[in-house]
């Protein structure tokens, strides 16, 4: 009997584990929701190593894309998205915490009408071609492309006919892909390692032609953003502290580094490195201590 009982009084205290919804969508080589390489994109290894530094937290998937995301964050519902850029109005909804710096960066004007392209240069200017009537193009509205691409979407008019802002986008942004390579418009902007991507998983046929936007940025960091409410504070301060230790191990950098061809690797070393050490050195975050 006193056996019994000493054993009963040294059982571990089983603690239940704090939720973290994870936002996730269709978006190769961010996130793989399929096939071979299911669960193993670029976003997909930093939340498993984020995980893992994270005791006492549960992921969960939520299918959600980056508006829906916002929508989310405006009713208070918790939610955190890994691959947020960081906005002035995102900043009123969410907290946030560098996660993962991204190169290349670049958008491209990205089209399954070659004759669009043909005379175009390799690198083009958006606000040109969205003054151009001749071509429908695109745009995910709450989407975030960047401070001047985002200023260009913002200044579309109802009377703007041939230019078209989808609200959200709950099959992922690999959908718009498909409609694209579908002609039902002839032309969106993406990511250039995104539209990479699709053209390899089809190879050969390679659908998709593309043009650098002038108006893009070489290089931008992701980050991890969280409701704004006690919850999300929580879990960024947390977030934050981990991603600090885990900056400078070979776990952390890998994921950071996935889908990232050799050559680019070697040629964005000095800022990938910077961007660790950086990551290092101390809280990089907005959610108050």
């Amino acid at each position: 009997m006193l056996l019994t009982l000493g054993w009963a009084q040294t059982s571990p205290v089983v603690t239940e584990k704090i939720t973290v919804p994870w936002a996730v969508t269709d978006w190769e080589p961010y996130y793989i929701l399929e096939g071979a390489n299911a669960k193993s994109g670029r976003v997909d290894r930093l939340r498993r190593v984020l995980e893992d530094h994270l005791k006492g937290y549960q992921f969960t998937d939520m299918y959600a894309d980056m508006p829906k995301t916002m929508e989310l964050w405006k009713l208070g519902k918790n939610i955190c998205s890994g691959s947020a850029l960081m906005t002035a109005e995102r900043e009123k909804l969410a907290y946030f915490s560098a996660l993962s710096f991204q190169v290349p960066h670049e958008y491209v004007l990205v089209t399954a009408n070659t004759k669009m392209v043909e005379d175009l240069p390799a690198e083009i200017s958006l606000k040109d071609i969205m003054k151009n009537k001749k071509w429908t193009g695109l745009f995910v509205k709450d989407r975030s492309y960047g401070s001047e691409i985002d200023a260009l979407v913002k200044s579309v008019s109802p009377r703007d006919k041939h230019l078209m802002l989808k609200k959200n986008v709950t099959e992922g942004y690999t959908s718009l892909l498909k409609m694209l390579e579908k002609k039902r418009f002839d032309y969106m902007i993406e990511y250039e390692a995104v539209v990479r991507a699709y053209n390899e998983k089809i190879f050969p046929a390679k659908p998709l032609a593309t043009r650098i936007v002038k108006e893009s940025y070489p290089s931008a960091v992701f980050y991890l953003a969280c409701t704004k409410n006690p919850w999300g504070r929580d879990v960024v301060r947390r977030a934050d502290q981990a991603l600090q230790k885990m900056a400078l191990t070979s776990e952390y950098q890998r994921a950071v580094e996935s889908w990232l061809a050799p050559d680019l690797q070697k040629k964005n070393r000095k800022l990938l490195d910077e961007f660790y050490q950086k990551r290092a050195k101390g809280p990089w975050m907005t959610a108050p201590w």
